[in-house]
C-alpha cells in the first residue's frame, strides 16, 4: 500500500505536468502561426517572418526560426536543418507521457504482491489455536489482500484513462506542428526556386 501510494503521487504529478504542458504551454495554434509565417515568406519578407518566429518559445516556432535562418541555403541544407530541429524539438511534446502506462503496470504488480501477502496472512490463521483469533487473523489477511488489489487496479485505471486523454491531445498537437513546419519549409524552398535565375538555353 505504501509503495502504491508513492506511485500514485508520482502519477498525479506527471498528469499535472502533462496537462499544463499540452493545454497551456503548447496551446499556440500551429496553423495560424504557419499562415502568418508563410504569408511573409511569399512576400519575401524574411526579416518579419523571423521576428514572428522569435516571439514564441513553442517548438514549432523554434524549428521555423532555424529554417528561416537557413533560408538562403540549398534545399538539401534546409532539409537537413528541418530533420535535425524536428528530432530535437518535437520530443519535448511527448516528455513523461510514456511514464503513465508503465506506472499503471507497476501499480498492478505491486497491488498483486500486496494481495499475495494478505492471502499468506489469511492462510496463516490456520495455525492459531483459538477460534476467535483465527477469525481475526483471517479477516485481517483478506482485508489486506482486497485493499491492495483495489488500490493497485484503481491506479492502473486512472493511468489508462489519463494516458488516452493525454496521448490523444499530444498526437493532435504533433500532427498540427508537422503540417505547419512542412508548409514553412515548402514555402522557403518554393521562394528560393523563384529567386534563382533560370539558365538561358545555349545557342548553336
Amino acid at each position: 500500500m505504501y509503495v502504491n501510494f508513492a506511485v500514485s503521487i508520482a502519477v498525479v504529478a506527471v498528469v499535472l505536468l502533462r496537462f499544463h504542458a499540452l493545454w497551456i504551454t503548447y496551446r499556440l495554434s500551429s496553423s495560424a502561426f504557419a499562415n502568418a509565417v508563410v504569408s511573409l515568406i511569399e512576400q519575401g519578407n524574411y526579416a518579419a517572418a523571423l521576428q514572428v518566429a522569435a516571439q514564441e518559445e513553442h517548438p514549432v516556432a523554434v524549428v521555423a526560426k532555424e529554417l528561416l535562418m537557413k533560408s538562403d541555403r540549398s534545399d538539401r541544407e534546409i532539409d537537413r536543418t528541418y530533420e535535425t530541429s524536428v528530432t530535437r524539438e518535437l520530443p519535448r511534446i511527448k516528455r513523461y507521457t510514456s511514464f503513465l502506462p508503465q506506472a499503471g503496470n507497476l501499480a498492478t504488480l505491486v497491488g498483486l504482491v500486496g494481495t499475495i501477502y494478505g492471502l499468506i496472512e489469511a492462510f496463516g490463521s490456520a495455525q492459531a489455536q483459538d477460534g476467535a483469533e483465527r477469525q481475526a487473523v483471517l479477516a485481517k489477511g483478506i482485508t489486506i489482500a482486497f485493499y491492495n488489489t483495489f488500490f493497485g487496479l484503481a491506479i492502473a485505471v486512472f493511468c489508462a484513462i489519463t494516458f488516452m486523454v493525454v496521448n490523444g491531445r499530444q498526437s493532435r498537437i504533433l500532427e498540427q506542428m508537422e503540417n505547419a513546419l512542412n508548409r514553412v519549409r515548402d514555402a522557403i524552398m518554393e521562394r528560393n526556386r523563384v529567386k534563382r535565375p533560370t539558365k538561358s538555353p545555349r545557342t548553336a
